[in-house]
């Protein structure tokens, strides 16, 4: 029996030191497999850090004329640099330089001439495109025929945006219901027999309907300059936000009339609305630098300086850009000049690129 018992205990020996091996071996090959996936991932961090290249971020925010521009710009310029990343927002030339100057992004939008107090806070104004305020009224506006033919007079224009003429017979110069008298605004009009103004309760049925900007936009600025009304500030009419708020509100309204940006007076983005040539020297007729018959006439008179409600578009740097702002603006300004004309603007003259250029450096 005390054989027996031996060799009983050896044999349980030999087992229990077999099992621990095994889980010796287990324990050793977890830290082991544990070891390697440490230093895999140690590695692959170590690898993107040294050899993938780096996202770069630029931002870009303001006017709402320029974003469709900076949009188009942006997605080739992206496809072409996998390393690059650009962010576009819109929100008005005033939010654009604002941004710019306190650091918030890398570069403005502009669709107005900076301030000089801009310009002192290191704002650098770099052109680079050209475009028009275009005056847009409804296309189920009772007069749109007449306002065809002979557009709409500069003083007038001036008068609608202050809120002296209220009523689109005198616009047109027409008695349109009959009763002898030719509507200025709410309170008086022309008697048609005695050529004299007299108080007078005006039809609704052909009362103005002006809309302005509510936003600090270039294009009311521009707009407000142009006509001779001088500041953003002092347009009367009901405030919208944007180009394509302006084409919305004055689409819905047979009475209205607006201004927008010239990719916001032709094709799909004008639904609805259609261009009005202004008389810029008010003799009753529209010349051929006045006329706005389609988009290619309307080009034609920006670029040959005819149109006197053109302007021109505007990146915005605080001080003169470096790296790669530096080089997408580079960029914009030679082979990004051929998206001009597809976003609906006007490319710069060689001339005017090689000047914005040199402002860059």
């Amino acid at each position: 029996s005390r054989i027996y018992g031996l060799t009983i205990y050896k044999l349980s020996l030999h087992a229990s030191m077999r099992n621990w091996c095994r889980v010796s071996a287990v324990k050793i090959g977890l830290k082991i497999t544990l070891v390697l996936l440490v230093v895999a991932i140690c590695y692959t961090i170590l690898y993107f850090q040294l050899f993938q290249p780096k996202t770069t971020v630029i931002r870009i925010s303001g006017s709402t004329t320029v974003y469709p521009l900076a949009v188009k710009w942006a997605e080739e310029y992206m496809r072409l640099h996998k390393d690059i990343k650009i962010e576009v927002s819109s929100g008005g030339s005033g939010k654009g330089i604002t941004d710019v100057l306190a650091g918030l992004v890398d570069v403005g939008m502009s669709s107005r001439d900076l301030k000089s107090d801009e310009i002192n806070r290191g704002a650098l104004p770099i052109p680079i495109a050209y475009d028009a305020v275009i005056v847009v009224v409804c296309i189920n506006n009772p007069v749109l025929s007449e306002l065809q033919v002979k557009g709409i007079k500069l003083s007038i224009l001036k008068e609608i945006y202050s809120g002296l003429v209220s009523n689109w017979e005198y616009v047109i110069d027409k008695d349109l219901n009959g009763d002898g008298f030719i509507s200025i605004n709410a309170t008086h009009a022309i008697n048609i027999n005695t050529g004299s103004i007299e108080g007078y309760s005006a039809p609704i049925e052909y009362e103005i309907h002006p809309y302005t900007r509510a936003e600090a936009s270039g294009t009311a600025e521009t707009f407000a300059e142009k006509i001779g009304i001088g500041d953003q500030e002092l347009l009367t009419g009901i405030k919208v936000v944007g180009n394509p708020g302006m084409v919305v509100a004055v689409r819905d309204d047979k009475l209205g009339i607006g201004y927008v940006s010239l990719a916001f007076a032709y094709g799909e983005a004008a639904e609805g609305v259609e261009p009005i040539p202004i008389d810029f020297n008010e003799d009753g007729v529209i010349d051929e630098g006045e006329r706005l018959d389609n988009y290619d006439i309307a080009i034609e008179n920006i670029v040959n300086g005819k149109y006197l409600l053109s302007r021109a578009l505007y990146f915005v740097t605080k001080h003169k850009p470096t790296g790669m702002v530096k080089e997408f603006i580079k960029w914009c300004l030679t082979e990004g000049q051929q998206y001009v004309a597809e976003v609906g603007y006007v490319p710069l003259p060689e001339e005017k690129v090689h000047e914005s250029l040199k402002l860059i450096g």
